[in-house]
């Protein structure tokens, strides 16, 4: 019975609303009287009111700063919007600070996320497409993708699609993500011949498929038609050095220096089969392994670069170069990435001072 009242009572409550006379409306099709549209405005201000106040709060952290931003918020956007509200609806003018305050207590949601919550939630439900089952997509992507390269052959002859291939990049990847998933099969075949409980194998590939993919000339071993060969990056290399007379190819230079980078990280980790079989050559040619760096600063100098920071921009958050991973040494870009690492640095030392560990930072 406990159970049953709510839902009678709710059910009284909408009958009285219908049969309840309708106030006027300027609108010809609106269901709200022009007070209880009064009213909604209200409501929607308030909430323009308290979302804009939540995320200012969060914008004052540097993880708050990304939030809002990956998530597309624009916080100057919304006060915007809260002062042509109170540039346009009368009601919000003269509102009575009396019943302000009534509307700011209670849950700390807002009235509308309360009342719309539970019924936006339905609708976003029923909006969202329905989800295949894993086998079925894989399955359809399979003839999908196989029907393309299909095309690519019928095209060029061959079904060595580069995994850059710009007509349809999605076949490029596809056919590169073969290559790994047919090992990943061998060595599942290889474990369930060895086991006597089975694993499963790749969901992308089956031996029907591996036969169907043999058959129209697919080579699992085949390596990108766009690979160049080391022998020749090192002619190329030469080449750069004697235009420029240095072998410093920054990384934005292209292949080559995406080359040239790989290089020196495979001697900075000491790779085995490098050392024996490349560094000797590489170092024939007086190739630098090393970007000896003169211009090591200070604490004190990049005190001083923060401050000009600051004065610029109005904060201390230095952002890291979106292409910081890809910069060479001698980037102009690579100085900022410095600083901005040079910050979290301080940040982290600063915590531990704060709690008293043992660190790097003075009182002064």
């Amino acid at each position: 019975a406990t159970a049953v009242a709510p839902a009678a009572s709710t059910a009284n409550a909408a009958n009285d609303l219908t049969s309840e006379k309708r106030g006027k409306s300027i609108l010809r099709a609106a269901m709200l009287s022009d007070k209880e549209r009064e009213q909604l405005h209200l409501e929607i201000y308030d909430y323009f009111q308290w979302l804009e106040s939540e995320l200012t709060q969060l914008e004052s952290t540097h993880d708050g700063r990304r939030t809002t931003a990956n998530a597309g918020l624009v916080v100057s956007g919304l006060r915007n919007v809260v002062a042509r509200m109170e540039g346009t609806f009368r009601v919000i003018r003269e509102r009575d600070d009396v019943e302000k305050e009534a509307s700011e207590t209670g849950s700390g949601a807002p009235f509308l996320e309360e009342v719309l919550g539970s019924a936006l939630r339905q609708r976003y439900r029923r909006l969202q497409p329905t989800k295949r089952s894993g086998h079925s997509r894989a399955a359809l992507d399979f003839e999908d993708m196989f029907a393309r390269l299909l095309a690519f052959r019928q095209e060029f002859g061959h079904v060595n699609v580069s995994r850059k291939y710009k007509k349809d990049p999605q076949l490029g990847i596809w056919v590169s993500n073969l290559k790994c998933k047919k090992k990943e099969y061998d060595k599942a075949m290889k474990e369930n011949s060895a086991s006597t409980r089975p694993r499963k194998s790749s969901a992308l590939l089956d031996q029907d498929k591996i036969q169907r993919l043999e058959a129209i000339g697919f080579n699992f071993e085949t390596r990108d038609v766009n690979v160049i060969p080391w022998e020749a990056r090192l002619e190329s290399l030469k080449e750069y050095h004697q235009q420029n007379g240095t072998f410093r190819v920054p990384r934005r230079h292209g292949s080559l220096g995406e080359w040239v980078h790989k290089q020196r990280q495979l001697y900075n980790k000491r790779d085995e089969k490098f050392m024996e079989k490349r560094y000797p050559k590489l170092e024939a040619i007086g190739f630098e392994f090393t970007t000896n760096r003169t211009d090591l600063k200070t604490w004190d100098h990049r005190f001083e670069e923060l401050v000009a920071f600051h004065r610029v921009n109005g904060h201390f958050d230095v952002p890291c170069p979106p292409s910081a991973g890809e910069c060479d040494e001698n980037d102009p870009e690579m100085e900022q990435y410095r600083l901005h690492k040079w910050v979290n640095r301080q940040r982290a030392e600063y915590r531990a001072y704060a709690s008293g560990q043992n660190t790097r930072l003075s009182d002064d």
